[in-house]
Parts: structure tokens; C-alpha cells; sequence
């Protein structure tokens, strides 16, 4: 096994977590960025391009109750997860466990409604699990918002999630397509990364909690061949920055070398005093 793939990369890990989520959020941009471009090779302008962000909550209070006992000591107050408060552990622990297999149920049932109807699915760029600091999951969705083929998938996909989610175990689902770009829009999705958003946990932190489910992050294949930017090429990137720095990185770059070849050279010797100067002066012995 090469070196670089050999490192001890679980995401909840301490000291690896930090890692694992600026990655993500590469990733994340990285997928939008592709986005975008597939949609101007189409013939769109960016502002004809637009994305819909999907919200799937928890339900409230009355199905998830706050552990009264955790927060008594404030006094009366209105309950909320940024002041300590959380739901019971004998209700979130329960709901949390069954959320990712009762979403893909759901998600499910509306993306094949939608294929019935229209012959294809609404067009899913991104999907991003995030834990809210009153101890439940809930989760984010961008789908592609540009053609009336999309939209009208998209529209409909909401619709049947809305008529649906209660009897999933869910809450509210919210719909936004208000962002000015669609770098904007993945720039909020990936907004808790670092320190958190809001009644968010940052995902450095939540990332080892075991509320989470094993599938965090879902970025659309096609985007992810397109930008480049898989978990995988950016560990290999970062063990390449550390071997042979920036510079080697940019040469590489300029002899038109992957990632992998990068490594092969690496790994084999070839990198060196030798190898650079008959690159930079082709004629030199």
C-alpha cells in the first residue's frame, strides 16, 4: 500500500478531524465550481444558474423533549441548544440512530415519484448531515435549479417530501433558492465546517460524536470526476506538498503530470536535482 494511503485518516479521530472537514468543504466548492461550468458550457450565464437548498429537520418539542433536568439550573428560561439545553437522551438517542435509514426511506419514495412523473430524478448536487446543538440531526440538500427540467423535478421532489416527512419521523422541511450564486450557496452549506453556525455544532466537533451517521457528506459523482477533487486526491495532495513543496507541485502542474504520476516519480528517485534542471533547461546534460 503506498505510503500516502497508509496514514491513519478516520474522520473522528482528533487529530485528523480538522483535516477531514477542510477537505470536505474543498470538495464541497470544488463540485459547485463544475457545476457551474457544466451549465455554461451549456450556454447559461451565471446568473440563469441557480441551485434549491433542501432543509429536513427534527421535529419539535412535542416528539423530542427537552431533558429538563440539564438546564434547570438556569432558571426560566425559553429552551434552546446555544444555552446548554438539550432534548432527552432516551428520545434523541433513539431518533438519531434511525434518521439516516428513515431518510433514505423517504428520499427514496419522493425521488421515485418524481421519476414516474418527469422520467428522471431531481438533480441532487449535494448532501450534508449536520447536528444541531440541542443534540439532534438534520440535514441540508442543494439540487440543480437551472433548466425547467430541473426545476420542475426539484419542485415536485419538495412537494412529496413535505406530504411525506411526518410519517418518516421529521419535522419541517424548508426549500431556499435566494443565494446569489451558486458558490454562495455551498459556501453556506459548508458554513459550520470550522466553528459552527447558529444552533450548529462545527463539524470538527460533531464529526465525533456518534450521533453521526456514516455517510455525512454525499457529493454528486459526476461533479466530483469533473472538479477533480475527491478525499482521496486531496490526501494525495498534502502528501506531495510536504515531499516536494509548492514548487514541485506547480511543475508538475506545468508538465502536465497527475497526481499519481507525481508520485511514481516521487517514490522511484526521480525527483530531484537531475529531473528539475532537464526540465527547466531541456538542452542541459
Amino acid at each position: 500500500m503506498p505510503k500516502w494511503r497508509s496514514r491513519h485518516v478516520k474522520r473522528d479521530c482528533p487529530e485528523y478531524s480538522e483535516l477531514w472537514a477542510g477537505d470536505v468543504r474543498m470538495k464541497l466548492f470544488g463540485a459547485m465550481k463544475s457545476y457551474r461550468a457544466i451549465r455554461e458550457k451549456d450556454g447559461l450565464t451565471e446568473a440563469g444558474i441557480g441551485v434549491l437548498m433542501v432543509t429536513v429537520t427534527a421535529p419539535g418539542a412535542g416528539d423530542l423533549p427537552w431533558d429538563e433536568d440539564r438546564c434547570k439550573g438556569l432558571g426560566p428560561h425559553r429552551h434552546s441548544g446555544l444555552l446548554g439545553c438539550r432534548v432527552r437522551s432516551d428520545c434523541a438517542d433513539p431518533w438519531n440512530a434511525s434518521s439516516s435509514d428513515r431518510w433514505r426511506l423517504l428520499n427514496g419514495i419522493a425521488a421515485r415519484h418524481v421519476e414516474r412523473t418527469f422520467g428522471h430524478r431531481a438533480c441532487l448536487l449535494q448532501r450534508v448531515w449536520e447536528i444541531q446543538t440541542r443534540g439532534v440531526l438534520h440535514l441540508h440538500a442543494l439540487y440543480g435549479y437551472s433548466t425547467p427540467t430541473e426545476r420542475e423535478s426539484a419542485d415536485l421532489y419538495v412537494r412529496e417530501l413535505e406530504a411525506r416527512a411526518a410519517g418518516h419521523g421529521f419535522g419541517k422541511v424548508d426549500r431556499s433558492e435566494s443565494f446569489s450564486s451558486v458558490t454562495a450557496a455551498s459556501a453556506y452549506l459548508s458554513s459550520y465546517f470550522v466553528s459552527g453556525k447558529g444552533g450548529k455544532m462545527g463539524l470538527t466537533e460533531s464529526v465525533r460524536r456518534p450521533e453521526m451517521p456514516r455517510s455525512i457528506v454525499y457529493v454528486r459523482p459526476e461533479l466530483s470526476r469533473h472538479s477533480g477533487l475527491t478525499m482521496q486526491s486531496l490526501r494525495l495532495r498534502r502528501y506531495l506538498w510536504h515531499r516536494i513543496g509548492s514548487t514541485g507541485l506547480l511543475l508538475a502542474g506545468y508538465l502536465g503530470l497527475t497526481l499519481e504520476e507525481v508520485y511514481q516519480v516521487h517514490v522511484h528517485g526521480f525527483w530531484g536535482p537531475t529531473f528539475l534542471n532537464s526540465v527547466l533547461e531541456p538542452g542541459a546534460p
